[in-house]
């Protein structure tokens, strides 16, 4: 489709992806996923390949490539492996396939060699990395430095928490300085605005009785696993976004705002509408578009 490739030309990522909501053909799945991976989701790309791999499977070939390469990102190396053998186990195909088959063994050790290759690396490299603007390069260099002395890295972290365009690089680097318990005044860009933080006076995400206790109402009032888990993760995620700012107080919007967008995202045919929603829960509708607003953003530049 030429339109969804002069769009990907141009880097119009959200555009595709509304385009491609419904997309029920290997060409525009694939673009979709090409969009995912444009905007850095590449959870949301494998996923798109995990639900819709009976079509994707009609182009074999590219499947396998973009398949396995996602998984190498984001270095879940044993399910690449895993993977690879499901496709092993597929009936021929052709030549090309049989081909890509025996060279991907090898690009995925080479992928986990190259990703475990940044333990060694020292100081004056890991900075490096930390400048690069490949946020796989970043990230990595992050969860190098997690077993080291963190004072050598300290002004590079904070250029990435000023500077990196991903909201969730900046909070992943401002994460690791909590982890840290880094006792110093560093300035953080929080969604466009810059802010003096002390990573060892911030409370670390994921933690206490409230945040599992909510968790744990997700998965009791979301009954069906793929909307409770897809929930739980769009939750992790936009914690992560708006770090250190803690979650909205009213748990059951925040609750009814995870659902709408877990339906919407699974595409579920069973979706409530919004009004629908706040007669059932008892909702002011304008409070609750303004988080679903909030929350897709942080989806949108996660």
């Amino acid at each position: 489709m030429d339109s969804l490739k002069s769009l990907m030309d141009r880097k119009e990522y959200d555009l595709v992806l509304r385009l491609t909501k419904n997309a029920d053909n290997p060409n525009d799945l694939f673009y979709r996923i090409s969009a995912f991976l444009g905007s850095g989701k590449y959870q949301e790309a494998l996923d798109c390949i995990k639900e819709n791999r009976p079509i994707l499977q009609k182009d074999l070939l590219m499947l396998m490539h973009v398949h396995i390469e996602i998984l190498c990102i984001l270095g879940r190396f044993d399910e690449a492996f895993s993977e690879l053998e499901y496709y092993k186990n597929l009936p021929y195909e052709s030549q090309q396939v049989e081909e890509l088959l025996k060279e991907l063994p090898n690009y995925i050790r080479a992928e986990e060699k190259k990703k475990y290759s940044f333990v060694n690396l020292d100081e004056d490299e890991l900075i490096k990395k930390l400048k690069s603007e490949d946020q796989s390069d970043v990230l990595m260099a992050i969860d190098s430095i997690r077993n080291r002395d963190i004072n050598p890295y300290l002004s590079s972290l904070e250029k990435v928490m000023m500077e990196f365009p991903k909201q969730s690089i900046r909070s992943f680097a401002l994460l690791l300085l909590v982890q840290k318990q880094t006792n110093h005044i560093l300035r953080f860009n929080h969604m466009g605005n810059i802010i003096n933080v002390n990573p060892s006076q911030l409370t670390p995400p994921f933690v206490g009785e409230e945040f599992n206790d909510f968790v744990r109402e997700i998965s009791s009032q979301l009954k069906d696993p793929s909307l409770s888990e897809t929930a739980i993760q769009i939750l992790s995620s936009y914690i992560i976004y708006i770090y250190p700012d803690v979650l909205p107080a009213d748990k059951e919007l925040l609750l009814a705002a995870l659902e709408y967008i877990s339906h919407q995202y699974l595409q579920s045919k069973k979706a409530p509408d919004i009004d629908e929603i706040c007669l059932k829960k008892g909702l002011d509708k304008d409070q609750l578009e303004q988080l679903i607003g909030q929350i897709e953003k942080a989806m949108d530049n996660f």
